[in-house]
C-alpha cells in the first residue's frame, strides 16, 4: 500500500519525536499499535516506525536521520509504503503487544503483583514482561526496569507513551549481577530469561548472586519470580561442569533462604521474536517457547 500526503515536521525536538498524520489520507492503513513502514522524502527512502493510538490518529517517529537530512520544520512531500512483509510479520507484533497489554497483565496478577507494589525487572530486555506489571497495578505503585541494553530501555518507555503508562522507571547497567536498589525496597522481583547468562569476565553463571542479590532487596514476604526456558537451561552448568536442572535451580533458590510458594503457567520466551530471520520466515506467536513461572517467598 502507497499513500503520499503533504505535512510539515515538527520545529521543536524533545527526544523522540512523533509526528502526527493527516486523518484523512491514513484512515485506510491497518490500525496496528506499531509497523513498520518506508517514508520516502525528497526521493530518499527511510526506514520508521508508525503508530496508531486510540484518538484515531498515527504518528510517525521521525528519526535522527530525517532529522539530520531533512531537517525541523520543513514542508515535505511524504510518500508511507507499506510492503507484503511488513503486513505478514505485523501479526506478531501485534499478537506481542495484545499479549503484553492483556495476557501478561493477568499473568503478573497470578504471580503476586497488587496495587502499590515497587517492582524490578531485572534483566527486561525489551520488556514484554514490564509492561504487564505495570498494568497489573493499576496505575499505581512503580515498576523498575532495569537491563544494559540501552536500545531495549528506549523501546520500553515508547510502548509506555503508547500505553499512557506512567509508573515504569528504566536503569541502564554495565551488565553486573549486583542490583543498585536498597535493602528491603522492592515487593516483588522478576528474574526472566536471564538465569543462563554467563559473567563476561568469568565465565560464570550470574545466577548465585543473582539469588542473593534479590533477597537482600525485597521486603520481608516479598516474592521472588523467576522464569527459565528448557532451550536455555540446557546451556548451564553447574560448578563440578555437569548440567543443570530445573531441580537445581530450585534448590539453590532454597539454600539462600527463600521458600517455593507457587507455579503460574504460560511464560513465553521471546528469543525468536527478536530474530530478523525467524521474523522472514513468518514467525508466529504459537510458536514461541513456552515455560512455567516458579515464584519464591522471602
Amino acid at each position: 500500500m502507497v499513500i503520499k500526503l503533504k505535512t510539515t515536521i515538527p520545529s521543536k525536538d524533545k527526544g523522540r519525536l512523533l509526528m502526527p498524520l493527516p486523518y484523512d489520507e491514513t484512515r485506510v492503513l491497518d490500525k496496528l499499535p506499531t509497523q513498520k513502514v518506508i517514508a520516502v522524502i525528497n526521493k530518499k527512502k527511510y526506514t520508521c516506525n508508525l503508530f496508531y493510538k486510540e484518538d484515531d490518529i498515527f504518528y510517525l517517529h521521525i528519526t535522527r536521520l530525517i532529522k539530520k537530512e531533512v531537517g525541523l520544520g520543513s514542508r515535505v512531500s511524504l510518500t508511507l509504503e507499506t510492503t507484503e512483509e511488513n503486513e505478514e510479520t505485523n501479526k506478531i507484533h501485534n499478537d506481542v503487544l495484545d499479549w503484553e497489554t492483556s495476557k501478561c497483565k493477568h499473568i503478573m496478577k497470578e504471580v503476586g503483583i497488587k496495587e502499590n507494589d515497587t517492582i524490578a525487572d531485572f534483566g527486561c530486555g525489551y520488556g514484554h514482561y514490564t509492561i504487564g506489571c505495570a498494568l497489573a497495578l493499576e496505575n499505581t505503585g512503580k515498576v523498575i526496569a532495569i537491563d544494559c541494553d540501552s536500545k531495549a530501555l528506549k523501546w520500553i518507555n515508547e510502548k509506555e507513551k503508547m500505553f499512557s503508562i506512567n509508573n515504569i522507571e528504566t536503569i541502564k547497567t554495565s551488565g553486573e549481577s549486583t542490583i543498585s536498589l536498597p535493602d528491603s525496597s522492592v515487593d516483588v522481583i522478576l528474574l526472566y530469561d536471564i538465569l543462563h547468562i554467563q559473567d563476561k569476565n568469568t565465565g560464570k553463571s550470574l545466577a548465585p548472586s543473582l539469588y542473593k542479590e534479590a533477597y537482600r532487596v525485597l521486603k520481608k514476604n516479598g516474592i521472588l519470580s523467576i522464569l527459565n526456558f528448557i532451550s536455555d537451561v540446557k546451556t548451564m552448568k553447574m560448578e563440578n561442569n555437569q548440567q543443570m536442572t530445573f531441580d537445581d535451580i530450585h534448590n539453590d533458590i532454597i539454600n539462600v533462604g527463600f521458600s517455593f510458594s507457587h507455579s503460574v503457567e504460560n511464560g513465553v520466551h521471546f528469543d525468536w521474536y527478536h530474530s530478523s530471520y525467524r521474523l522472514k520466515k513468518g514467525l508466529l506467536f504459537s510458536q514461541l517457547e513456552k515455560g512455567v513461572i516458579q515464584n519464591y517467598i522471602k
